[in-house]
């Protein structure tokens, strides 16, 4: 889906809405500035679904 605002305010208080937490909030500005920078205008694409970030990390119980 693709949103588009008519200036950054309206696009920052969406964000601040629908953002799940402070980590999504930062991806979606991110994806803002680089739209307005690249294409002239803000707008955003948004997935059906938000990824979700996945730690690599070893079990600990692993490390045994």
């Amino acid at each position: 889906m693709k949103i588009r605002f008519n200036g950054r305010l309206e696009a920052i208080e969406w964000i601040a809405n629908y953002a799940e937490n402070e980590g999504q909030f930062e991806v979606l500005r991110e994806q803002l500035n680089f739209n307005h920078i690249y294409e002239g205008f803000y707008f955003l694409k948004i997935e059906e679904e938000m990824g979700e970030v996945v730690s690599l990390d070893k079990n600990p119980r692993e490390s045994r």
